[in-house]
């Protein structure tokens, strides 16, 4: 009887143990700290998910009920879990947060499979309305690419196309089925060609590199793709949107080469993180193109160097004000920026495989970007952001 007894308080102790290990393992929290002396604009933190892990003491099957929310505001914070292998797997945590200068946030976590589905700050699909576009958004800006489908109705270009908007938001659905109203109807007026109030399509990309296309550059001349082959989406918000694009092979100066691109859309940002990777036979680095297009009239600047390449450029509807494009590549990319006739390029130079990663995003002068010193400004921002980043520290109550 007195060695059952010693059992029971031996079990009990156990359990108690276990009740405090939950109790601790609930306190963690996580502290974000801007190190800048400057108010940052709102931004997407990645946190590692094995780190997430271990101090929250999660198993995986609970990751997918995580809840953050901002001590101070007791805000729930907009979160994903999402994966830089390709679709498989989470590997990250992202946290959609904005911090003011030499600010921090504390966030804490609980699991709740109860927890409200968290609205979409992103979005983008197909568009079979429109043969293959395929079209994706925030609550800033709009882009598109296009499709097998529309190459063989006559309309070739891997460039990137801008719409320009001023509403948080989304307008892909809309555009779309008011452009196909308009044109059952015979009314050119509801064409996504004019503005009605929310924004409109009027970016030429043409033969051009649009937004942020790559290409080939050998003897002074830009080889280009024809239009994606091939596209799968690999994350789909709330706060984070990616997908794939693959081109099938060209000519590019006498070598044979084959693209793949990643291009990614944050919540809250004018631009497009886009890694492309080209294959080829030989060994010898090879110089490749991130361009923006270049319309008559349209102004170039070189705000940070090396490192920016800024456009304010002009809309087909001369009532639309100005679109403003851009370039940003951190300086550990050894970009080169170079000006030609038709489009401001950015050029790296790697080996076959080889990866290269740059910031491709536009604004708008009816919307946030009144003044090509305002977008020069976001530029140099969004550089000095990714150069120093909001740190993490996980910490207990």
């Amino acid at each position: 009887m007195h060695i059952r007894s010693r059992h029971i308080s031996f079990v009990a102790l156990l359990l108690f143990c276990l009740a405090c290990c939950n109790f601790n393992a609930s306190a963690q929290k996580l502290r974000l700290t801007n190190p800048l002396n400057v108010d940052r604009t709102p931004e997407v933190v990645e946190v590692p998910l094995t780190q997430v892990m271990k101090n929250l003491r999660l198993t995986e099957a609970k990751l997918e009920s995580l809840v953050a929310t901002d001590v101070k505001t007791k805000k729930r914070i907009p979160s994903q879990l999402y994966s830089y292998r390709n679709g498989l797997d989470p590997d990250t945590l992202l946290l959609y947060v904005q911090l003011p200068a030499r600010g921090s946030m504390t966030i804490s976590f609980k699991v709740d499979p109860k927890a409200p589905v968290q609205q979409p700050l992103v979005f983008g699909r197909e568009a079979p309305e429109r043969k293959d576009d395929f079209a994706w958004e925030n609550q800033l800006v709009a882009y598109r690419v296009y499709g097998p489908a529309l190459q063989a109705a006559g309309e070739v270009t891997s460039g990137i196309d801008v719409w320009s908007k001023r509403i948080p938001n989304f307008v892909i659905d809309s555009f779309y089925k008011r452009d196909a109203e308009g044109a059952a109807a015979h009314n050119p007026d509801l064409s996504y060609h004019k503005d009605n109030g929310q924004g409109l399509d009027s970016y030429l990309v043409g033969p051009s590199r649009g937004c942020g296309g790559t290409g080939v550059w050998v003897d002074n001349y830009l080889y280009v793709s024809k239009n994606y082959t091939f596209k799968r989406i690999l994350a789909n918000g709330p706060i984070r949107f990616t997908f794939e694009l693959k081109y099938d092979t060209w000519n590019a100066g006498g070598r044979t080469v084959v693209e793949t691109k990643v291009i990614t859309l944050d919540a809250g940002s004018h631009m497009n993180r886009i890694d492309s990777a080209y294959t080829f036979i030989g060994q010898m680095a090879i110089p490749l193109a991130a361009g923006l297009a270049l319309h008559p009239g349209s102004e170039v600047s070189f705000p940070a160097g090396d490192n920016i390449i800024s456009v304010w450029d002009t809309p087909q509807d001369p009532s639309a004000g100005r679109i403003a494009t851009g370039i940003v590549a951190l300086p550990d990319e050894n970009p080169k920026p170079l000006k030609t006739n038709d489009n401001a390029l950015m050029i790296f130079e790697r080996r076959a495989a080889e990866t290269f990663t740059y910031y491709a995003g536009s604004g708008w002068s009816k919307a946030d970007m009144k003044s090509q010193a305002e977008w020069d400004s976001y530029l140099t921002s969004f550089l000095n952001f990714h150069e120093h980043p909001i740190t993490a520290q996980w910490m207990k109550k």
